[in-house]
């Protein structure tokens, strides 16, 4: 999800004039058919029923931080579960969707909002100092050049006793496949470590931020023939069209903030 552009940032400032109703039903229109595909739908269910079995979620207390949230589609999922919710993003237009999104359902901004930030600059100011109970980072440690620095900024923004959840691809021969035929080619100088990780690559970033008691499991993983079932899993491009079979598989990895 992380490197979908940012074309939808200049509906934004239409709150005033009287095309802003028409301005935010095309940018819906828009946003449901870039981002709301039956395949990131799918898959973002897919990553909330872990995360929630990962941490003792509690709706009166919990504070997340989704970080690389990309448009919010976990975040919605995992939201009943929550006290509040803090997204982050690199991409302004990705920020807007998601608050655009906020707005649209009715949600309250202080239980669920979106910030721009750019932890690969240190840069936290957004967030106002504020710590969480849980931090999620999901499909976009692929996308990092230094996922070690990510990890160690992170760990700065846990509460005492919380957690850091990641979920990725597993680096193996079928993920190598995909990621050498997708459109991820395209955006090779966005994908930084396109194949996914290992466990013990995780695990290293993990207690290089000194964050305890480190796992990495198998989450799901989804075939070729089942992908093919969604609508919008054209995002693997040539992938898909190949003669190549694959399985793309999940992990998930947590560790704890002492």
């Amino acid at each position: 999800m992380a490197e979908q552009h940012d074309h939808q940032h200049h509906h934004h400032h239409h709150h005033h004039n009287h095309d802003y109703e028409k301005a935010n039903a095309d940018l819906f229109t828009e946003y449901a058919k870039t981002y709301r595909t039956e395949f990131s739908c799918e898959i973002a269910k897919r990553c909330a029923s872990y995360i929630l079995q990962k941490y003792p979620f509690d709706s009166s207390k919990t504070e997340v931080l989704d970080f690389a949230c990309g448009p919010g589609l976990v975040a919605f999922e995992l939201l009943p579960h929550t006290k509040r919710i803090v997204g982050a993003d690199l991409a302004q237009g990705m920020v807007d969707v998601f608050n655009q999104s906020v707005e649209h359902q009715g949600i309250s901004s202080d239980k669920l909002h979106c910030v721009h930030t750019d932890a690969l600059k240190g840069d936290q100011s957004d967030l106002n100092g504020s710590l969480f109970d849980v931090i999620i980072c999901i499909q976009a440690y692929h996308h990092f050049k230094d996922p070690t620095d990510i990890t160690r900024a992170l760990s700065q923004r846990l509460k005492s006793k919380g957690r850091l959840m990641i979920i990725d691809f597993i680096d193996d021969n079928e993920t190598n496949k995909v990621f050498q035929q997708s459109q991820h080619e395209a955006h090779a100088d966005i994908v930084a470590h396109r194949h996914g990780f290992s466990s013990e690559q995780i695990i290293n970033m993990f207690k290089a931020a000194d964050l305890q008691n480190p796992q990495v499991e198998k989450a799901f993983q989804m075939s070729k023939s089942e992908m093919k079932t969604y609508q919008g899993h054209e995002v693997f491009g040539k992938a898909m069209n190949s003669d190549i079979d694959f399985i793309l598989k999940y992990f998930i990895a947590y560790a704890d903030k002492a």
